[in-house]
Order: C-alpha cells, then sequence, then structure tokens
C-alpha cells in the first residue's frame, strides 16, 4: 500500500496469515547507456545501493520551509475537469500490453526512511521503466541519491507530499505547502544535479525533468479538497489499481510476485516501495519482470500511459476497493488509542 512507516503495521492485521519474507541477494550491477547523463556523472560502484542505506533512522531534522518558499513555482494551467480525480488505472486496446511500475519514497517528520537501491539497482539492469513518487523531505534528506533518480532517463518523477501527512484532514495552507514545496525540492536535487561539472554541456543530451505534473497522496487518501487543490496546482491525482502489499513482513517475495502476475492486465499501475519500507520488493521484482516480459508486456511510466489510453479515474481515494480507506482509519485510530 501507499504506506509509509509505522503507518502500515495497522493494515497488516488485514494481512494476517501469509508466509514469511525472504531474504535479498546482491542485486545485479546497474546498466546504462554509455554517455548517458547518470553514467558520466557516477560510476557502477556509486550507483549500486547497499543493504545499510535501506534501514529507517529516527531524526528530528526538519525540512528548511523557508529556502523552499523562495524556489519559484513552475506556471501550469490547472488540470482540466475531466481529469480531476483519481486516476487509478488506463483503458487501453487490449492488444497494447503495457503496464506501469510505480514505487513510493516517503518519509515523514520525526524520521529518515532508506533507500532501497536493490529495487532501482534492478530496474536499470533490466533496463524497465518506472515512475516514483517522491516526498520532499526524502528529496531533502537524500541529495546524491536524489540527483541519480533525476538524472536516469527511465525514470518518471512525481510529488508525494512533503512528509507525508494526511490530505484529508490538513488545512489548505498545509495542502498547499504538501504540494508545491515537494516540487521546490525536487527542483533544488534538479539544479544541484545540473550544477555538477559532469553536465556542463547538457545542450548535448536529454535534459532532466524539470517539474512535477504527477501526484500521489499519501497513505493514498484524499478528499474533494485537496483532490481540486491537486489539480489547481496543474498535477495529475494518480492511485493504482494493483496492490503489492510489499511493506508488510509477513508477505514473502513469491507472494508480492504472484499478486502482479495474477492480476497485470493492460493499462494497470502497480504500486510498490523503494525506501526500504518494501520488504521483499526487489526479490518480488525478479520473479514478475521477467514474467510478464514473457508474456509480452511492456514497462512504461505513468504518463507514457496516460498517453496510450483513457484514464480510469475515481471521485475519490481508496486502498483497493471503495470504504477501504475508512476502515483503515478505524484500525489505525483503534490501535493508536490502545497505545495509549
Amino acid at each position: 500500500m501507499v504506506l509509509c512507516g509505522r503507518a502500515f503495521v495497522a493494515l497488516g492485521i488485514l494481512m494476517a496469515g501469509l508466509s514469511h519474507a525472504v531474504a535479498e541477494d546482491p542485486a545485479p550491477a546497474a546498466a546504462d547507456p554509455e554517455d548517458s547523463l547518470l553514467s558520466r556523472c557516477w560510476s557502477s560502484d556509486a550507483l549500486a545501493g547497499t543493504d545499510k542505506e535501506r534501514a529507517s533512522k529516527f531524526d528530528r531534522t526538519r525540512v528548511d520551509l523557508e529556502t523552499l518558499r523562495k524556489i519559484a513555482r513552475p506556471e501550469r494551467a490547472p488540470i482540466a475537469k475531466p481529469l480531476r480525480g483519481s486516476i487509478r488505472s488506463v483503458k487501453v486496446s487490449p492488444d497494447d500490453k503495457v503496464i506501469a511500475l510505480t514505487f513510493d519514497i516517503c518519509e515523514s517528520n520525526g524520521h529518515r526512511t532508506g533507500y532501497d537501491g536493490h529495487v532501482i539497482d534492478y530496474l536499470r539492469a533490466e533496463d524497465v521503466k518506472a515512475t516514483l513518487f517522491v516526498s520532499g523531505k526524502w528529496f531533502e534528506s537524500h541529495p546524491e541519491r536524489a540527483a541519480q533518480l533525476i538524472a536516469d532517463t527511465r525514470f518518471e518523477i512525481g510529488g508525494h507530499g512533503l512528509a507525508h501527512r494526511d490530505f484529508t484532514k490538513a488545512s489548505a495552507a498545509t495542502i498547499d505547502d504538501e504540494i508545491h514545496l515537494t516540487e521546490a525540492a525536487f527542483l533544488r536535487a534538479r539544479d544541484q544535479l545540473v550544477a555538477k561539472s559532469c553536465a556542463a554541456d547538457l545542450a548535448e543530451h536529454a535534459a532532466p525533468q524539470d517539474q512535477l505534473t504527477l501526484m500521489r497522496f499519501p497513505y493514498g487518501w484524499c478528499s474533494a479538497k485537496s483532490l481540486s487543490a491537486v489539480a489547481d496546482a496543474g498535477q495529475l491525482a494518480i492511485q493504482w489499481d494493483i496492490v503489492t502489499g510489499d511493506p508488510d513482513p509477513g508477505l514473502s517475495a513469491k507472494r508480492i510476485a504472484k499478486a502482479i502476475i495474477d492480476q497485470a492486465h493492460p493499462g494497470a499501475i502497480v504500486i510498490g516501495h523503494a525506501n526500504g519500507h518494501g520488504r521483499n520488493t526487489a526479490e518480488a521484482l525478479k520473479i514478475a519482470i521477467p514474467k510478464l516480459k514473457e508474456d509480452g508486456y511492456r514497462f512504461v511510466t505513468v504518463s507514457e500511459l496516460l498517453a496510450a489510453g483513457e484514464p480510469v479515474i475515481a471521485q475519490s481515494c481508496y486502498i483497493e476497493h471503495p470504504g477501504d480507506q475508512h476502515r483503515y482509519a478505524q484500525v489505525k485510530k483503534r490501535r493508536r488509542a490502545h497505545r495509549k
């Protein structure tokens, strides 16, 4: 699910009885075109993920809001009325076997999440495109990894809120910060990338992404007010229709892969995690991606998927089925009361 840190624990109640997690093998070496911005700025060793980076840490560091507020906002028209909702998948021709893998990289106040380089390394090695929904705080706390992700043309970057707040309970001002300051953090990371000496002659190479046009709500929760705010900011709200459940420690790589393979369909959007909270995500991808390729699927970014067909849009947000957002919120509330 699209859950960050301890927020997933309550949902684990709904997924009991699943098999135990399996250990990860070392990731394959990253593959990249010989003279891309990514390969010019980093060696294969510098790009490779490590087990140590996957761990989360207690951290009281806060984002420098005033610095981010000074960064100019890109000018974009509001999203047109037909697209002002929660996009769950895309209706494409049955013969067009395209699918979008997405990975949340979230971080909230009070702790610093990790970086699951094993996921990223495998996507690079298999030359698989994906869309990464990144929180502003993670951009700020992982500047080098953020620059690497922005430099990689396989990956499309979307916003995931500044500090993984619940948009359904946030004020209008907080929602504005969560949307716009996340993009400011992205732009600051991008500016640091293009300022590197290895990026000096960008005119001869594809320039990195220069704005965020996609957004995913933290926890997958939204309200009419927050849906409107995202659309007014010129961003599409992206949900999903295939849940890996990868933060659940009880889910093995085989079970995660099975969920992807069994539910795969042309136009699907799959959600996983790449911030260390996806327990067996990299191992699951090693099972699912070869199988999907064998079945004729092509991996595209969310924007490419949207360009290929008609988006399937809901006017509310939910994890898997309508109403489950409310049920999960009640479970979470009861567990908090019990801890007190």
